[in-house]
């Protein structure tokens, strides 16, 4: 995982957006962190962790779609905080 992941991740958890009702938008993501990446670039970074179930995708807000942190993504986080921390499962 690289910092922008866990960032994303993050931001996800602590906002709440753990359901297909309250999930966010890419915008959304990127307005609750200073990203100096573009839009696309965090976009990227969101499908890939879809593709490994770290995230799902919610319900649509206009045009946008939306997207929130699965279980698995929420202990994939944990476990990358405590890795992080020194501890060992």
């Amino acid at each position: 995982m690289d910092r922008l992941g866990f960032i994303i991740l993050s931001v996800l958890w602590t906002s709440r957006a753990i359901n297909k009702v309250s999930s966010m938008s890419v915008y959304e993501i990127m307005e609750a962190e200073s990203f100096s990446q573009k839009e696309n670039t965090v976009y990227k970074k969101i499908r890939g962790y879809e593709r490994y179930g770290y995230i799902g995708r919610g319900l649509r807000e206009g045009h946008a779609v939306t997207f929130y942190i699965t279980p698995e993504g929420c202990k994939f986080l944990e476990k990358e905080k405590k890795g992080e921390q020194g501890y060992e499962k």
